[in-house]
């Protein structure tokens, strides 16, 4: 009997020595796959439309961050790159060697920095941080587009725990710095109009604006949340090297989009709070002479991280005046390329002959994870009850000025009349780019289509995707959910009130189509779906479509 204990003692040691063996040798686990995008409705110098072409800093650590994934110092800040355009990334060793990296049965979380400059980086995982450089005084292009990541899932907002079971990931990487960008254009200048450089500056001499330390910088970003630490504060940013012509003579569009494209250049900076704008003003040399311009408004001035606060700026024979400001950050998603870039990897459904966006529109799954808000035939939507909050106006007011891209964070209430924010009322929504909430070749639905939706079958579901309460609607919607689209019940802003109301109660999303004074809708409580009308003032959700 001691001989055959022995045996199996010895049989046991020698399948723990195997198994252990298998695991390091990578036997076993899945090759973990990482696909890195920007936040959506962020437009910076490193976006969507170029990640490709960047190499991206990884760490891999354990699932709280306090170490390397299987004690690996082989995962500490390594290269993800793409080879070429349609190939997946890969992982390169800091010798430019391929990696296949594996995970296992315990969970991973990814650490990601940008630009690649390993020897800029100190410390694993949540004590991890990259030196960055914003010098007080600045030659043009010369602050990187710092980014960051922090992700212990496979989504950015929900998805599964990265290990061998879901090793393939989704990973956001966030803009660390603010930007802050100018379009300028001529009115009656003849002079060449060549920009050298700029100040940006506190008229009380505030020192308010975060820059290099003198003698040793110890500015630095953290790789868990973005913030900037250490530096020195000053009054005053300067821009040298500009060399920048100004080429237009008019703006023909006051849209982000337009006016990112057409920026005459554009300054990173630390994020910041400035209590008064009215303090803040900019100094610029063009053909040799200087130019003042406070920046007009009032109250407070943030610029956040990953926001891009875009200043019009015209330039007469005499003065120069700012005259104008589109904030970049606020405004629904754009479109570059493919679906990764709209909506954080999901794709669209197809059901009948459309196909339906995954989420609904403004859809951030951190800021905000049901959508924004929408008054009808608005083109900009507002916050439910999240940072910034809608500035609350008398409407009703013109189809202009309700879709001017400055207007974007005002709510028009209306408490009486039509109860519209619109006047004089519209019959049906423009879809042309003006007023169509939709990225581009999308549009809202028309209540025949919301009617063709419920006919496809729908089943309510407490925990959906996300974690929210709502409807599934399409394909096996009483099942595993294959084909189907969730609509979640987002509530409404009060067309009479601005008062959001309802969320996870009652889901309200606008069609295109009216009915007398009001708008039709898709109607939802836990209990019914059904085509109703509303309010056309109300702030509700959309969902965008897109005809096969």
């Amino acid at each position: 009997m001691r001989a055959i204990s022995a045996i199996i003692t010895l049989f046991a040691i020698l399948a723990t020595i195997s198994c252990t063996k298998e695991r390091v040798a990578g036997g076993k686990g899945a090759i973990l796959r990482i696909t890195p995008g920007t936040d959506i409705p962020v437009k910076s110098i490193v976006s969507n439309s170029n990640i490709s072409e960047k190499e991206i800093g990884i760490q891999i650590t354990n699932s709280t961050g306090t170490s390397l994934y299987e004690e690996s110092v082989s995962l500490e800040n390594i290269k993800l790159v793409r080879p070429d355009s349609d190939e997946p990334w890969i992982f390169k060793d800091q010798s430019n060697q391929p990696l296949e990296i594996k995970v296992y049965n315990d969970n991973a979380k990814i650490y990601a920095f940008y630009p690649y400059t390993p020897s800029l980086v100190t410390g694993i995982g949540s004590s991890a941080k990259m030196d960055i450089d914003i010098p007080a005084t600045q030659a043009y292009e010369q602050v990187s587009d710092y980014l960051w990541s922090c992700q212990d899932k496979t989504l950015p907002e929900g998805g599964n725990d990265i290990n061998a079971l879901n090793s393939k990931v989704y990973l956001r990487l966030n803009h660390a710095l603010s930007m802050v960008a100018f379009v300028f254009y001529k009115s009656g200048y003849t002079g060449d109009g060549i920009i050298t450089s700029m100040e940006m500056r506190s008229k009380s001499a505030t020192n308010i604006f975060n820059v290099n330390k003198a003698g040793t910088n110890d500015l630095k970003m953290s790789l868990s949340n973005g913030g900037i630490s250490g530096g020195s504060m000053v009054p005053a940013l300067s821009m040298t090297d500009i060399n920048a012509s100004i080429i237009l003579g008019t703006l023909q569009e006051t849209t982000p989009t337009y006016l990112f494209t057409n920026k005459t250049f554009y300054m990173f900076l630390a994020p910041i709070n400035i209590a008064q704008r009215e303090d803040i003003e900019f100094v610029f040399k063009i053909d040799g002479e200087a130019y003042t311009s406070p920046l007009p408004g009032t109250g407070a001035l943030k610029l956040t991280p990953g926001n891009a606060s875009i200043f019009t700026v015209k330039l007469s024979p005499n003065s120069l005046k700012i005259t104008g400001v589109a904030d970049w950050n606020l405004v629904s998603y754009e479109v570059s390329s493919g679906y990764e870039d709209l909506w954080y990897g999901m794709k669209p459904v197809e059901i009948g002959n459309l196909l339906w966006a995954p989420v609904n529109v403004g859809y951030d799954p951190v800021n905000n994870p049901y959508g924004l808000m929408f008054q009808w035939h608005r083109k900009y939507g507002q916050c439910y009850n999240e940072f910034p909050n809608p500035i609350s106006v008398q409407g009703p007011v013109t189809i202009e000025l309700a879709n001017d891209v400055t207007n974007r964070n005002r709510f028009y209430f209306n408490s009486s009349g039509s109860y519209d924010c619109i006047t004089p009322q519209l019959s049906s929504w423009d879809m042309s780019v003006n007023y169509n909430p939709c990225p581009e070749g999308w549009r809202v639905p028309s209540s025949a289509e919301f009617q063709s939706l419920i006919s496809s079958g729908y089943t309510f579901d407490s925990s959906g995707l996300n974690n929210k309460r709502g409807f599934w609607f399409g394909g096996y919607h009483n099942t595993n959910k294959e084909g189907s689209v969730f609509l979640p019940l987002s509530g409404y802003i009060g067309g009479e009130n601005t008062s959001p109301t309802q969320r996870n109660s009652l889901g309200l999303y606008w069609s295109s189509d009216t009915f007398s004074v009001y708008a039709k809708i898709l109607q939802m409580d836990q209990y019914s779906v059904q085509i109703n009308s509303w309010s056309r003032a109300a702030g509700l959700s959309i969902r965008c479509v897109k005809s096969l």
